[in-house]
């Protein structure tokens, strides 16, 4: 690699210094193992915000007044996003700029994040009850509060159920915006260090990669912690004139403080996407043979011309195709995939290995909390 910069560089030196200039300059983001580096970081800002979610749905049911069925959709709103693009741009982004894809995926995500924490500075300060009887019910471990449905007044919830619903919309929508920020991160990251690295060390690569999105969840779960621990309103009264702490279960922590954070982390890193190149100095042709293989035999010949210079550009230069028939192409590609017995029955483990994951990963905390206190 640093024979061919060598003469790269002293080959246009003699030409053009402002070319010469400019090669420096992009040189640095020429190297599989610094997007590697990147794309560990927006992958781990990912799992930290989806694993995030996931610890504070008890905090986001009691402030909001929600129902389980309805964080369960806020929940499961990622990934209708995700599906509902997943497909095109998979199939589109290998003939774009597959880095500043990526990179727009993460500031999608980061405006998501950024929205999922906006209803709490549009809706009213949190209020709970002083005095309420806590106690612990005969035969059960769970805390029950005796006077909230007595004290209350039985037009409370109906006066607030405009601004719950407008609340609850934004949440989904912004986990929506989520989802669609991650269709390009994962299959687009893989596919770019397939390409451009040998075979024998893709393994390596992509398991790096997808170690870094096991620590996610980890550091999503520490944060929701640690922000459940300030009161939810913090930023706006005087915490030391209250009377609850966070063993009481009036207590609602700041569960919009780790959308923030995540939503810097994930913008910071989708940054450092948009300065990698289309393609690498070192590709050899293995991305081409591999991508041939997974098309149908029809298709071959048109996927040698399907690469262009920019995002969503050259269908009928390239290919001699539009867009259009490109979208008919896909039902044609699915079906040559799922005639793969290997494809398909990873695609089905995996789909078993989720079913079985998503739904105690996402009342199991809550569950916990009541039962145990």
């Amino acid at each position: 690699m640093q024979v061919k910069t060598q003469i790269c560089t002293e080959g246009s030196s003699s030409d053009d210094p402002e070319q010469d200039e400019n090669e420096k300059k992009t040189s640095c983001f020429s190297n599989i193992k610094l997007f590697l580096l990147a794309e560990c970081a927006l992958m781990l800002a990912q799992g930290t915000v989806g694993a995030y979610l996931v610890s504070v749905l008890t905090t986001l049911e009691r402030r909001f007044n929600l129902q389980s069925a309805d964080v369960g959709v806020i929940a499961s709103s990622f990934e209708i996003g995700n599906l509902a693009l997943i497909l095109f741009v998979s199939y589109f982004g290998a003939k774009a700029h597959r880095p500043r894809l990526i990179g727009c995926g993460g500031i999608v995500m980061a405006l998501g994040a950024l929205l999922s924490a906006l209803p709490e500075f549009l809706t009213h300060q949190y209020e709970y009850e002083a005095g309420d009887s806590w106690h612990a019910e005969d035969g059960r471990d769970i805390c029950s509060n005796k006077s909230r449905s007595e004290n209350r007044d039985s037009g409370f919830n109906c006066s607030n159920r405009s601004n719950t619903n407008m609340m609850y919309l934004l949440l989904i929508g912004a986990q929506v915006l989520l989802g669609i920020g991650a269709t390009p991160v994962q299959p687009l990251g893989v596919s770019y260090i397939d390409d451009h690295v040998h075979k024998k060390d893709s393994s390596l690569y992509i398991g790096i990669l997808f170690s870094t999105l096991v620590f996610g969840p980890a550091c999503g779960f520490i944060l929701g912690s640690v922000c459940t621990k300030v009161y939810v309103d913090a930023v706006f009264i005087d915490t030391s004139k209250l009377d609850i702490t966070p063993d009481d279960p009036r207590w609602i922590g700041a569960w919009w403080g780790g959308f923030l954070l995540c939503s810097a982390l994930l913008f910071l890193s989708a940054l450092f996407m948009f300065g990698f190149p289309q393609e690498l100095d070192e590709q050899d042709t293995i991305g081409g043979e591999s991508e041939q293989a997974m098309l149908p035999s029809s298709l071959s010949q048109e996927s040698q011309d399907s690469k262009s210079n920019g995002a969503f550009r050259g269908f009928d230069i390239n290919s001699g195709l539009s867009v259009w028939e490109h979208l008919r192409v896909i039902p044609r590609v699915t079906r040559h995939l799922l005639s793969n017995p290997v494809f398909s029955c990873i695609t089905l483990a995996a789909c078993m290995e989720i079913a079985v994951v998503a739904g105690f990963a996402a009342f199991l905390g809550k569950y916990l909390e009541q039962q145990f206190n």
